[in-house]
């Protein structure tokens, strides 16, 4: 005889230990779960991919104008060497005097001059602004090909805003 008094028969002590068991189980799992979502709130709160990052000053539509219209020139190198009307048609107005202009010479050329390239370089340019769809970059056009004598031009460069898509689009150049 046991001299220490167990009111609990075989059966209960194994319920006991089962639920002990599966509390600890429990306990271990939400340490687990609490565990992660600390490492993710770290991660979140370091990284920030929902935090609001300020945004990028919004470009007037002089400047905007004058971007566009130095990837007009720079479509125009890429013409001036490949002869292919493709390279105008995302900066210059397929309706537009200048590109008329450029497609009869293409259809002139009989093949295109290839490499190497030519430079188009806009600079020293100020923006009027004739109406809110209109803007002219008055500036020096610096056309350039390695082997050849460099070719300097001042030209408005006449700018039309796409409402579609937002650009401005080369119109026509004008000597000055």
């Amino acid at each position: 005889m046991s001299n220490r008094f167990d009111h609990l028969e075989e059966s209960e002590r194994e319920w006991l230990r089962a639920s002990r068991r599966s509390a600890a189980r429990r306990t271990w799992l939400l340490i687990g779960l609490l565990v992660l979502v600390a490492i993710g709130l770290a991660w979140l709160t370091l990284n920030a991919p929902f935090r609001s990052r300020p945004a990028a000053p919004a470009l007037t539509a002089d400047q905007q104008a004058l971007a566009d219209g130095r990837r007009a020139m720079e479509a125009w190198s890429h013409f001036a060497n490949s002869n292919n009307l493709d390279d105008l048609h995302d900066w210059f107005w397929v309706e537009g005097p200048q590109y008329k202009e450029l497609a009869k010479e293409a259809r002139a050329r009989k093949r295109p001059l290839g490499p190497p390239a030519y430079q188009f370089t806009l600079s020293g340019t100020r923006v009027l602004a004739p109406t809110a769809d209109q803007r002219v970059l008055r500036g020096r056009v610096e056309v350039t090909r390695p082997g050849e004598v460099a070719q300097h031009y001042n030209w408005d460069v006449w700018m039309r805003r796409d409402t579609k898509s937002g650009r401005w689009r080369l119109w026509t150049v004008r000597a000055t």
